[in-house]
């Protein structure tokens, strides 16, 4: 690989790596904010892409009526759901966060089943250990959407900021470039 290659590789890596430890930083020091923010900003691509939607099935010619239609009404309700992100951006992350516990629940219930009827090549004890544990943090999650949500971003953000740096630190150095 030429060395201007590798040079443009390395700005590459060291500026996603910056942007990665910044915006982890951001997380972990205001979860809530952070969580509100990408709410709004996936309210705004729910309006962007409801409002397309409904201009390609207006401007759909030579597409069957009811693709159009349907195109339509979807775009409609994709740009409504957006417009509720926007006026409320915690009822989609509270939604998310109910979906994501029931998730667990559910997990949790097939897991004990799994151990109680046992799997070919699996162990009876540690899957229903994990089953327990499954349950136990889907009722958590039911129980505290928001805290859920806010430990989730605390979790993301520090994994941003230990992938950020990460790749900093396998960076080779400039020495390597050259030769």
């Amino acid at each position: 690989m030429d060395s201007r290659a590798v040079r443009t590789f390395r700005v590459f890596v060291v500026t996603t790596a910056v942007v990665a430890i910044g915006l982890g930083i951001v997380a972990v020091v205001w979860p809530r904010p952070s969580l509100v923010l990408v709410a709004l900003l996936f309210g705004v691509y729910l309006v962007v892409a409801g409002a397309l939607r409904v201009v390609a099935a207006v401007r759909g010619h030579g597409t069957a009526p009811v693709w159009r239609w349907t195109s339509g009404v979807v775009g409609v309700l994709v740009g409504l759901a957006g417009l509720l992100c926007l006026l409320d951006p915690a009822v989609p992350l509270v939604v998310l966060a109910v979906i994501a516990g029931i998730g667990f629940v559910v997990e949790g219930v097939v897991s004990i089943i799994g151990a109680t009827v046992g799997h070919p090549g699996s162990s009876r004890v540690p899957t229903a250990v994990s089953g327990v544990l499954s349950i136990l943090g889907g009722v958590a999650v039911l129980l505290a959407p928001g805290l859920a949500l806010t430990v989730f971003v605390v979790f993301a953000g520090i994994a941003l900021v230990v992938v950020g740096a990460a790749a900093l630190l396998l960076l080779p150095p400039r020495a390597a470039v050259r030769r």
